[in-house]
């Protein structure tokens, strides 16, 4: 609690600080309240999160959930100068009619070593109780073209693949306490930030830089060979945070990596984003590798932007057993759009080959539909949304077919999702043949900002 005294003490100095001195600026001071109400109904039939086809009463939570996610973000914004702005948000998510909210299953989201009950942290994926969304100072230009910003914050960079904020979950799954610092220009932007992750209790408001998942650093560069072709290295490191279980394990995580992109050479789309991995893990070395191919066709479609592509999707995947940890950890990115929109696969242990079609309405609308076929590399112990196990020989889970659009402005947000998994070479689960599944969900959001003076 001392700690927590303290930040709180000198987030107030540095607040007070800063608004004595711009309290002689001839710019008038801008304070808003503003946020965001979001409602997204799912209907899932055949999986949740972490069941995929056992209907038994023994299982962890249905398979046939419609649930209403609520997430409310409301707080303040205080720009007392043009460069400098400080923030601070709460967030309030909830999951009605969800089998797996925390008081209907309160262990389901637990972190904790098999079969022992303490300690623990938790991570769950919808639902936080009136947590601090974000807190944080912005110095913008401090320096020329250099930016800092101290904090809670979220912290994504170019695709979100590598750094980004999973903000379709209704938690959200990284949220960083961090420092970071920006530099940009015409020709190069660099992030630099170090800080740890944010846990998601429902029950508990956790102040920051007091409790949190992972510690960590990243870099990430964007270095303009010209307007569409970028070249983008980066770096992380990630280990153990101060959250109870985690702060007891031995975690040492590192990623080497690089982007490259060309978004139009004669209509032609391509990408290669290859990561190494490597450190050691509670006692085993990591050796470890992701990359992420794309080839596409640009071309105007009904007076809009669009696009066709095949994309390919590795990560090295290993044994328990193994000497070495061979199974590629996704850094601290994004899924959704990337690997499926039921959340069946991650970046990790996987071969997933896609054909994508797309399309662009001005900035404001996205239409996106996509087939996946996903293979799992090395299928002995693996276990795909706590259930699913490939046969024995086989590396076909299965495919995945996607529709999803969406539309935003500066007040309100739409968007609207079917998905559909078919399972190939899976063993039965319970005793049956494994099935189909599929979601539907509808999503609403309205941004809000007023009280401004």
């Amino acid at each position: 609690m001392y700690k927590e005294l303290k930040f709180i003490l000198l987030f107030i100095l540095i607040f007070a600080g800063y608004e004595s001195i711009m309290s002689q600026s001839k710019n008038a001071n801008i304070f808003s309240i503003d946020g965001n109400i979001r409602y997204r109904f799912e209907k899932w039939e055949g999986k949740n999160a972490l069941n995929y086809g056992d209907d038994s009463p023994e299982a962890l939570g249905k398979i046939n959930d419609n649930i209403l996610l609520q997430r409310i973000i409301l707080g303040l914004n205080y720009k007392p100068k043009e460069n400098i702005e400080l923030d601070f948000h709460l967030q309030d998510s909830r999951a009605f009619g969800w089998s797996l909210r925390n008081s209907l299953e309160p262990d389901a989201y637990k972190i904790r070593k098999k079969g022992i009950s303490h300690p623990y942290y938790i991570m769950n994926p919808n639902e936080v109780f009136f947590e601090i969304y974000d807190f944080n100072i912005h110095l913008r230009n401090i320096f020329k073209n250099i930016s800092i910003k101290f904090g809670r914050q979220k912290i994504n960079t170019a695709d979100n693949r590598i750094f980004g904020p999973g903000e379709w979950g209704n938690s959200g799954r990284y949220t960083w306490d961090a420092i970071k610092f920006t530099y940009s220009s015409d020709k190069f932007s660099l992030d630099a930030f170090t800080g740890g992750t944010r846990v998601n209790y429902p029950y508990r408001t956790t102040l920051p830089f007091t409790y949190n998942e992972y510690y960590g650093l990243g870099t990430y560069g964007i270095y303009k060979i010209d307007k569409d072709f970028t070249l983008e290295p980066y770096l992380a490191r990630k280990q153990q945070g101060s959250a109870d279980y985690i702060k007891d394990q031995s975690i040492n995580r590192n990623w080497l990596g690089l982007r490259i992109a060309h978004n139009n050479f004669h209509n032609i789309l391509g990408e290669v984003n290859y990561a190494r991995e490597f450190g050691r893990e509670n006692g085993k070395d990591i050796s470890v590798y992701g990359f992420f191919m794309k080839l596409g066709y640009g071309f105007e479609l009904l007076h809009s932007k669009a696009n066709i592509s095949l994309r390919y999707t590795y990560a090295s995947g290993g044994r328990k057993s193994d000497d070495v940890i061979r199974s590629f950890d996704p850094v601290f990115g994004s899924a959704d759009k990337y690997y499926g929109w039921l959340n069946i696969v991650k970046w990790s242990n996987i071969d997933d080959r896609e054909i994508v079609f797309e399309a662009f309405y001005k900035k404001n609308l996205w239409l996106e539909i996509k087939y996946n076929q996903f293979r799992i590399p090395s299928p002995e112990d693996a276990v795909i949304n706590g259930t699913l196990k490939l046969k024995p020989g086989e590396n076909y889970l299965g495919e995945e077919y996607d529709l999803h659009a969406r539309y935003n402005d500066e007040i309100y947000g739409f968007a609207l999702t079917f998905g559909y998994f078919n399972p190939k070479e899976v063993q039965e689960i319970n005793g049956k043949p494994a099935r189909g599944a599929f979601i539907f969900s509808l999503q609403v959001l309205y941004n809000f900002n007023f009280f401004i003076f």
